[in-house]
């Protein structure tokens, strides 16, 4: 995560790819014990807007 970070244009790519990395695992969590199907739809919103921040 943090290669892809950095290759994105992060000022600090260790930030963006611990906070994705935690998004990542939480949605795991969250599909597997919730079974809730817009789970990954607001991942993928959350994940957007974690990237925009790092890179503008």
């Amino acid at each position: 995560m943090t290669d892809l970070a950095r290759r994105a244009g992060a000022a600090e790519p260790e930030l963006p790819a611990r906070q994705l990395t935690l998004l990542l695992d939480g949605g795991l969590a969250s599909g597997v014990l919730d079974a809730d199907p817009a789970v990954a739809e607001a991942a993928r919103r959350t994940a957007r807007a974690l990237v925009d921040a790092a890179v503008s």
